[in-house]
C-alpha cells in the first residue's frame, strides 16, 4: 500500500494513524520543494505506539504523531505517502529501530 495520496478520502479507515516527516525523502523526487509525510494506519493504540516508537528510533523520521482520526492533509508544501503492513512490515514489529 505504499503510495502517494492527494486527498484525505484516500486514507483507509482505521482506529489510529501514525504520521511523521521523512527527512530523507523530503526535498526530492515527488517531494521536490516539499515535506514527505508518511501516514501509517494502525488497528489499535498499542500498535500505533509500536509504530510511533519505531519511527522515533529512526534518524530520518521527525515530528512523529499518533492520531485517533484521519490526519488532515496540507493544501501545499507536503507530499503524503501511505504505508501499511503489506509493504512496511518492520514499522509494525516491536523494537525494529529502537
Amino acid at each position: 500500500m505504499s503510495n502517494v495520496i492527494t486527498s484525505r478520502e484516500e486514507i483507509p479507515a482505521s482506529k489510529f494513524y501514525v504520521t511523521c516527516k521523512d527527512t530523507f525523502m523530503s526535498g526530492w523526487g515527488k517531494a521536490t520543494d516539499a515535506d514527505n509525510i508518511v501516514i501509517l494506519p494502525c488497528d489499535s493504540k498499542s500498535e500505533a505506539e509500536i509504530v510511533s516508537d519505531n519511527a522515533n528510533g529512526r534518524t530520518d523520521q521527525v515530528n512523529v504523531k499518533i492520531h485517533s482520526v484521519k490526519p488532515r492533509l496540507r493544501e501545499s508544501g507536503a507530499v503524503y505517502t501511505l504505508m501499511g503492513r503489506e509493504d512496511a512490515s518492520r514499522w509494525y514489529e516491536p523494537g525494529s529501530w529502537g
